[in-house]
């Protein structure tokens, strides 16, 4: 989480400050620094971020029988490893990847736009700063609707569960994890979880 966030924050401000010299509007900058920032945390923190994110999908869907011994994460992770190598444990990285530049390009340009909205609305000065409920307010406003990418959210699920299910492609992609999860669920397949996700995006 400390290099993900550190490697995000780096990037996506240097990004949004470069773009805003280079004459883009304050919306525009915050998307192409969301976007940037975002890829640059999967593909800068590959050996970890990829890693992590699988495994915690892999705790959470794994079965896990009742009586006996138990097999641990890391017993888990040298199972895969020495089965599929460091694809194997990297798996779903790319519709990770797909999230966070979607997800921060979303959260930073929206909530610039929100904070247009409010000084144009309040009458002020298009440079000036907000108070900190403001800002509150404006990263609110684009961490909700920003959760419009959850299809992807799902995807990366479903390339990662260890679920085994009768009919369900062995080695996904995100295309050929999008049309397994459309046919057994539909439209609303893609959308599992998104109230919540919606809830816990306005706190972030």
């Amino acid at each position: 989480a400390a290099t993900k966030g550190a490697v995000l924050l780096f990037a996506a401000s240097d990004l949004e400050y470069r773009s805003r010299v280079l004459g883009f509007s304050p919306a525009a900058a915050g998307i192409l620094g969301g976007m940037g920032g975002g890829i640059a945390q999967v593909r800068g923190t590959y050996t970890t971020m990829g890693f992590c994110t699988f495994m915690k999908t892999v705790e959470v869907t794994r079965h896990k029988g009742g009586a006996g011994a138990q097999k641990s994460t890391v017993q888990v992770a040298r199972e895969i490893f020495a089965r599929e190598g460091i694809r194997g444990i990297n798996k779903g990285v790319n519709a990770v990847a797909v999230r966070q530049c979607t997800n921060w390009g979303s959260r930073f340009g929206l909530a610039r736009i929100a904070e247009d909205l409010i000084r144009s609305r309040a009458g002020r000065d298009p440079n000036k700063k907000l108070t900190d409920l403001e800002k509150i307010a404006a990263s609110t406003f684009g961490g909700a609707l920003s959760c419009w990418n959850q299809p992807i959210e799902v995807i990366r699920v479903e390339m990662q569960s260890q679920v085994k299910t009768e009919g369900r492609p062995e080695k996904l992609t995100i295309g050929t994890a999008a049309k397994w999860i459309y046919s057994k669920n539909g439209i609303r397949g893609f959308y599992r979880g998104v109230t919540v996700k919606a809830y816990f995006a306005k706190k972030a």
